[in-house]
C-alpha cells in the first residue's frame, strides 16, 4: 500500500508517457482529410479513448484489477464532472475496488484536447490517479498536492518541455 503521499514517489518512468498516441492519430487524419472530413470520434469518445490510453500506463504496476471495469469507473467519474483543472491540465481520477493500491500516471499530448476545462482551454497535460475505495487519506493528500503543484505556471511549462520521463519525476520532486 502506498505509504507516502508524494506524487514523485508514486510515478515511475514506466507510468510516464511524453506523447499520447490517440491525439497523434487524430491529427494525422486532420492533416490528410481536413478537419471537417477527418471522421474523428466525438469529443466524448476522444476523452474516453485518452482515459483508456492512460489506463494502459498503469497496467504494468500490477495494482490494477479488471482493466475494463476500471475504464468504466473512470469514464463514469468523468461523465459526472470534468476532471480538467484549467491551464491545459486534466486529472482523471477515481477510487475503485479495481485498484489494489494508489497508482499515478502522467501523459502529455502534442495535440491539445477539449476537456470541458473551467477556463475553456484544451488539455495537453494529463495525470491519472486510481486508488482503492478504502484509501481516502493518501488519495486526499495527493489530490491537494496536485492542486498546489499544478497551479504554478513554471511547473506546467517545465512539464510541457521535459524531454524524458525521469525529468517529469524530477520536476514534481522539486515542487513537493
Amino acid at each position: 500500500m502506498a505509504k507516502e503521499a508524494r506524487i514523485s514517489r508514486l510515478l515511475t518512468t514506466e507510468t510516464v508517457r511524453l506523447h499520447l498516441e490517440k491525439p497523434r492519430e487524430w491529427n494525422e487524419l486532420i492533416v490528410e482529410f481536413g478537419e471537417e472530413d477527418a471522421n474523428l470520434p466525438s469529443i466524448k469518445e476522444r476523452r474516453e479513448q485518452i482515459i483508456e490510453e492512460m489506463i494502459d500506463l498503469l497496467m504494468p504496476s500490477g495494482n490494477i484489477q479488471h482493466r475494463n471495469k476500471l475504464l468504466t469507473d473512470l469514464i463514469n467519474r468523468e461523465r459526472k464532472a470534468s476532471t480538467a483543472l484549467g491551464h491545459g491540465i486534466a486529472v482523471p481520477h477515481v477510487r475503485t475496488k479495481h485498484a489494489r493500491d494508489l497508482v499515478i500516471g502522467f501523459a502529455r499530448s502534442d495535440f491539445p484536447i477539449d476537456w470541458d476545462a473551467p477556463d475553456g482551454m484544451p488539455v495537453d497535460l494529463f495525470f491519472v490517479m486510481v486508488a482503492p475505495s478504502f484509501d481516502d487519506r493518501i488519495y486526499t493528500k495527493i489530490w491537494s498536492k496536485f492542486a498546489s503543484i499544478l497551479s504554478v505556471d513554471s511547473v506546467r511549462e517545465e512539464l510541457r518541455s521535459a524531454s524524458d520521463p525521469g525529468e517529469i519525476i524530477r520536476i514534481l520532486r522539486l515542487e513537493e
